[in-house]
């Protein structure tokens, strides 16, 4: 395991439309934890990110909406993937120069499992959460921030097919991710409301015994 910091860190991973950002605001929220959300970062990471060490951001930052969505699903989710390999030693610098004396709770869709098991301290510290196909469908369709994402489109419906495709076939990747490293997997498929889950992840990080437990 690398060595990470002098801080706690729980770990929230994961494809969008899952609750994710939900369940890390509201545990963040009840035990005082540092929030780190790796979407807030991306902005940075770009500004940052080298043509020679971040191919792949590198190529992707100056690419608009139209030509992101209308390239072919499969090279999507493998660019979305070495992003976020590329993005991830970031993240860990972000972490370690985070004050300390309270513990991080770390999410975002960029904690890919492979990546992550090189600094998990322990197994009940990390989990990810992925959505159901019907799930996440429905889930977009009520967002209405979707339209200004794809207002540059050509074929703004073929765009939002593709987006969709994208991010499924990524949630099962970061699925299958998980299962090879035993790590915590939550579904989400409507048949458990928010409440539910984030007591699920709240059971799982043992926050229950928040201030005792040390390992």
């Amino acid at each position: 395991m690398l060595h990470m910091t002098q801080h706690k860190i729980y770990w929230i991973g994961g494809s969008p439309c899952s609750g994710k950002s939900s369940i890390a605001e509201k545990l963040a929220s009840e035990y005082d934890l540092t929030y780190y959300r790796c979407d807030d970062a991306m902005d940075r990471h770009f500004a940052r990110c080298r043509p020679d060490r971040h191919p792949v951001m590198h190529k992707l930052k100056s690419m608009n909406s139209g030509q992101l969505f209308s390239r072919p699903v499969q090279e999507q989710v493998e660019d979305e993937l070495a992003f976020y390999r590329e993005e991830f030693a970031m993240i860990l610098e972000d972490i370690r120069e985070l004050p300390a004396g309270r513990p991080v709770l770390a999410e975002g869709a960029a904690l890919l499992p492979e990546k992550v098991c090189a600094v998990l301290e322990a197994p009940h510290l990390g989990v990810w959460i992925v959505p159901e196909k019907e799930f996440q469908l429905a889930q977009y369709s009520q967002r209405s921030w979707v339209g200004d994402v794809l207002k540059d489109c050509r074929d703004p419906e073929e765009a939002f097919a593709n987006w969709m495709e994208r991010d499924i076939r990524f949630a099962k990747i970061v699925a299958g991710q998980a299962a090879a490293y035993s790590f915590k997997l939550i579904t989400v498929d409507g048949s458990s409301d928010l409440t539910a889950n984030i007591a699920t992840v709240k059971e799982h990080f043992r926050l229950d015994t928040f201030g005792t437990e040390q390992s």
